[in-house]
């Protein structure tokens, strides 16, 4: 674990990087409401793991302290704008290690990381290559700002979903088709906000695919 700073604060970084020479791509996450960065970390690092990939976890709620987020501070939360420079300021940061690629960084988000992560990329200056984004959804402030530069984007949902409902997939779904940004939408139908390890699976497996194109 190492650390960057952003508005004058201390932010944790976790670190995983190939032993081989670079310069290697690079996978951020951003984790979800609850800060817990770790569950889909052990899944998807032995995923990565052989392909010359560096996985990095922001812990972005250390701007602002926070331990745990509401779906308010998704949509109307102060701290929004606050997240969004911290991972703004992690992806400077990884840009500065010697091994990655900075033309290559793709950005993984969960829940309100996804929202974080797609609300970013309508930012072209941010150069995200591409976006997996899960149970998430782009709010209307940042999908105005959306053009057809905006980075490709794989799209997982739950149908059952009662926290971030199946709708905002959907609404995300129909603006990149209609700005021609390629993009893959997976909705499952019986699958709520967390997904059992079947689709867990599934998601990993259609990531990996995805990133292997585009990133």
């Amino acid at each position: 674990m190492s650390t960057f700073l952003s508005g004058d604060k201390a932010i944790r970084i976790d670190i995983h990087e190939p032993a081989s020479p670079g310069p290697h791509p690079a996978i951020v996450l951003l984790h979800g409401s609850g800060g817990n960065a770790s569950f889909w970390t052990e899944r998807i690092a032995p995923h990565i793991a052989g392909r010359n990939i560096a996985l990095y976890v922001l812990h972005y709620f250390d701007r602002t302290g926070t331990t745990r987020a509401s779906y308010n501070d998704i949509i109307d939360g102060y701290h929004f704008p606050a997240w969004l420079g911290t991972i703004a300021d992690g992806l400077a940061y990884i840009r500065t290690r010697p091994n990655v690629d900075s033309s290559r960084i793709a950005l993984v988000g969960f829940s309100l990381g996804a929202f974080l992560g797609l609300s970013l990329a309508t930012d072209p200056a941010t150069k995200i290559r591409a976006i997996v984004e899960i149970s998430g959804g782009l709010p209307d402030p940042y999908a105005a700002k959306a053009t057809s530069d905006f980075p490709p984007t794989l799209i997982f949902h739950g149908g059952a979903d009662t926290y971030v409902t199946v709708s905002d997939a959907e609404k995300l779904d129909a603006q990149l088709a209609a700005l021609n940004v390629p993009h893959e939408t997976h909705i499952f139908p019986k699958q709520t906000h967390f997904f059992n390890a079947v689709t867990q699976l599934q998601i990993l497996m259609a990531t990996t695919k995805f990133l292997g194109k585009y990133l």
